[in-house]
């Protein structure tokens, strides 16, 4: 399962928050002119920290060229680091970026921060609440919508991605919609299938059940926490069932224990070391990159049980930052519909735009490299399946712990049930209660 690093700096973000009030940023922007430029005349420059791949490059070349005055300087750093650099920034109260991404995991904390950010609301971004999906909207918004910290980038519609070669070599169907028919019931089905195909092969069918894990927990409005923001996780049925259908996986021995962005599983993608990866819209770029030699031998059937995110991100202003008003003209530009839909055109992040769901770039949107699958309707339909839910603010602590708790089952050092009183445990005890 992914480790999380930054738990520690997030409660230590929240305590020194706290303490010191958080730094409010009383600059609310220079005034401009008709470029962005500020009306001085001062060249500007805006810093903007990401991880991964965004697919932002060939975007900020055009926004600068139409804005001369404006640069926009980009960090690019893995994940965690980013996220690190990021808590430990904010909690300075300088050193920070104009503008960052962050992952919906760490939403819920920011957001119980809210003063730390720059509320979009003071900019005018009411008046384009409707291009965005009501939920991705809301993962960014305090619970009583005082405050709205940053800007929907991509969302993670979930899908199944299968090796379509390995299902024939099983003696299963190879059809998307005949895959997708096998387990669209219950999860409790998809793991019968991978019985069927360790029996017929011998091989394992997930790649580890950390994956596993995110897709079906995240499959409810409320897992966590309830609507109210109220912690819910000992007790919630959708954590309990996917606790449940992790653990039948385990003791199925159906799991390849690959840990997730390890060489090991980058190269089982290629060798056909597991049949399937639970596959939300921005995997589909890192399968591509990690296993090239596979193109053609994919494709893409429905999630069980239908709808569920995993992932996606929002940007955000620190409240630190000395041109807020220049940051959020080029931040509601870059995340407007249809710039999202240039970037999923280009690397397959999902955009949180609803308007471009039903355009004829995004349905005519096909994939070679999973045989032809029509990516843009299928992360399309699930997109628009999803319920709001209430991230929270140590979203990352709980999902940790069970991810934790999990990982000894799978090796053998607590029961289920031990695990999951431990998980229980450590929890209550990080949190203090």
């Amino acid at each position: 399962m992914r480790k999380f690093t930054p738990i520690a700096a997030l409660v230590a973000l929240a305590v020194l928050l706290a303490a010191c009030g958080g730094d409010n940023g009383d600059d609310t922007g220079a005034a401009t002119d008709d470029n962005g430029t500020q009306a001085s005349g001062e060249d500007i420059t805006l810093n903007l920290w990401t991880f991964g791949n965004f697919g932002y490059d060939e975007l900020i070349e055009e926004y600068e060229a139409d804005n001369p005055g404006i640069t926009i300087e980009t960090l690019i750093q893995e994940f965690d680091p980013h996220h690190d650099a990021l808590v430990t920034s904010i909690a300075a109260g300088s050193g920070g970026p104009d503008i960052a991404a962050v992952e919906v995991a760490f939403i819920g904390a920011f957001t119980n921060e809210a003063e730390s950010f720059v509320n979009v609301l003071d900019y005018g971004a009411e008046e384009i609440r409707d291009d965005y999906l009501d939920w991705k909207w809301d993962q960014a918004t305090t619970l009583d919508g005082s405050a709205t910290i940053g800007l929907p980038t991509d969302v993670g519609g979930m899908a199944i991605c299968y090796r379509s070669d390995l299902f024939e070599e099983a003696g299963l169907p190879t059809d998307r919609d005949e895959v997708s028919a096998l387990w669209e019931n219950s999860w409790e089905d998809y793991i019968e299938v991978g019985k069927q195909y360790k029996e017929a092969t011998g091989r394992d069918f997930i790649d580890n059940e950390g994956l596993l894990w995110d897709a079906v927990v995240n499959q409810s409005p409320e897992t966590y926490y309830d609507s109210d923001g109220e912690l819910i996780y000992a007790d919630s049925e959708q954590v309990r069932y996917a606790w449940d259908i992790v653990v039948s996986a385990l003791e199925a021995e159906i799991d390849a224990k690959t840990p997730a962005w390890s060489a090991e599983w980058n190269a089982g993608m290629n060798n056909g070391d597991f049949a399937v990866l639970t596959c939300p819209a921005w995997m589909r770029g890192y399968v591509e990159d990690q296993a090239p030699d596979t193109a053609g031998n994919w494709d893409i059937a429905t999630v069980p049980e239908g709808g569920g995110n995993w992932g996606g991100s929002h940007l955000v202003i620190p409240a630190q930052s000395e041109h807020p008003q220049e940051a959020y003209d080029f931040m509601s530009w870059i995340l407007a519909p249809e710039q999202q839909l240039r970037v999923f055109e280009g690397t397959g992040n999902f955009p949180s735009t609803p308007e471009v769901f039903d355009s004829e770039p995004m349905r005519e949107f096909v994939s070679d490299f999973f045989s032809g699958a029509p990516l843009g309707e299928i992360y399309a339909d699930n997109a628009l399946d999803v319920v709001a839910q209430n991230i929270g603010p140590n979203y990352n602590l709980i999902n940790q712990e069970f991810g934790e708790a999990l990982n000894r089952i799978s090796d053998g050092i607590e029961s289920p049930e031990d695990a999951w009183e431990t998980a229980l445990d450590n929890i209550a005890r990080e949190l203090g209660f």
